[in-house]
């Protein structure tokens, strides 16, 4: 029996013929080489090709190359097709901007902070000057200078932002945003009241945030009010009160089950400092001498983890192996503890089905500072982060191929 994992082109998937399994069956991926991609924007760009197809074909290289770790070269691919392209911004503006945010992907792993924001600003700007500054797609990527904002620790600009989206969707009529903006304010308390996981106001007003979104739903919006119901349900977890957990697994299963993997509880992914890279575990500094203190070199080659995992039809996860990796694995268990812990929704599949199969990349990475030591010379953070890339396809309908 096999199962087929069909491609999708603008998502990053292994380029790895098959992986099998221990119970006989196969995982069959199908993608293009990293040569073969290489070779076709090569000869995309011999011929002066169009700008839409130059753009598709370096997206399709550039997530070759993040696949097999070359977040530099990848990089690369990226800005140099951006800088051929951005005067073709009237022609594919949402191709280019497409080139903006796998930038700021890339910008993410390499732990490159401005060049993460920017390339997101970047994104947004490529949209607004086309299609002017209250079109929907303009106002979901004002949502992700927010995300990026917030990920990068201004919590006050990431909840302007946000505010200021669902303010201008409610105004054009579009719920969808709106709610998509709400919902993210209400990560933002979260944040907040994660800090000391204290009862008081920041937890008052997280519970009526989500509150909020599952009882008032705007139009056309109850997947966003299903998605606070996962989050009020973990939020009673920590909060000693598991039952809502429960409830969510028993409302899925009667309702006969997800189609695509909604996840309704993980233990937490802890911040990794490895001793391999020279951190006192008690204070965070590096234990190294000062030219490696200012220069991080450890972390110059990108240090990753595919992890391949079964999402089984109750809900649990199952034979979560490492699919690849670069670089020292004394922090993987870490990963893979937390997906084992993992409870999803009940799936829309036969009992008897294996389930869907997931893969997900993990890049521990730190990020540059600039200004840290009195000289010119960049290091990075002695805080070490996990960055999580989904590389599963997102058409789950026609995952599962079974012959036999």
């Amino acid at each position: 029996m096999k199962y087929f994992i069909p491609i999708s082109a603008s998502l990053l998937l292994l380029a790895t013929p098959a992986l099998a399994q221990d119970d006989g069956e196969t995982i069959v991926v199908t993608a293009t080489l990293l040569e073969d991609s290489a070779k076709a924007l090569e000869e995309c760009l011999s011929r002066g090709c169009p700008p839409e197809e130059d753009i598709r074909l370096t997206l399709a290289h550039a997530e070759n190359q993040f696949v097999e770790g070359d977040y530099k070269d990848g990089d690369q691919t990226l800005n140099k097709s951006i800088s051929r392209n951005k005067k073709h911004k009237s022609d594919a503006p949402e191709l280019l901007a497409g080139l903006y945010r796998s930038s700021a992907r890339f910008s993410e792993h390499l732990g490159e902070a401005n060049d993460f924001k920017f390339a997101t600003l970047n994104m947004r700007d490529t949209l607004r000057d086309v299609f002017g500054k209250d079109d929907r797609r303009v106002l979901i990527a004002q949502t992700e200078v927010g995300d990026s904002r917030a990920k990068l620790g201004s919590i006050r600009d990431a909840r302007d932002v946000y505010e200021q989206v669902e303010k201008r969707a409610l105004e054009l009529d579009y719920p969808r945003v709106a709610s998509f903006a709400l919902l993210r304010q209400a990560l933002l308390l979260q944040v907040e009241w994660g800090r000391n996981k204290r009862g008081g106001p920041k937890l008052d007003a997280y519970q009526a945030a989500l509150d909020n979104l599952i009882n008032n739903p705007l139009r056309d919006s109850d997947d966003f009010s299903l998605v606070a119901r996962v989050l009020k349900a973990r939020l009673m977890r920590e909060l000693d009160q598991p039952g809502a957990t429960d409830e969510l697994i028993k409302t899925f299963a009667s309702a006969g089950g997800t189609e695509r993997p909604v996840l309704l509880y993980s233990d937490p992914l802890d911040r990794v400092a490895e001793s391999a890279l020279g951190v006192d575990r008690r204070t965070g500094n590096l234990q190294s001498n000062t030219l490696d203190r200012l220069t991080t070199p450890q972390l110059n080659k990108p240090r990753f983890v595919d992890i391949g995992f079964w999402i089984r039809p109750d809900g649990s996860t199952a034979e979560i192996e490492v699919l690849r990796a670069q670089g020292p694995d004394d922090w993987h268990k870490l990963v893979i503890t937390q997906i084992d812990s993992r409870r999803y929704a009940p799936l829309k599949l036969e009992p008897a089905a294996p389930g869907l199969f997931h893969i997900e990349r993990y890049t521990q990475t730190a990020r540059f500072e600039n200004n840290s030591t009195g000289t010119r010379i960049r290091r990075r953070d002695v805080n070490f982060r996990i960055e999580k890339l989904d590389l599963t396809p997102d058409n789950y309908g026609d995952l599962v191929d079974q012959e036999g």
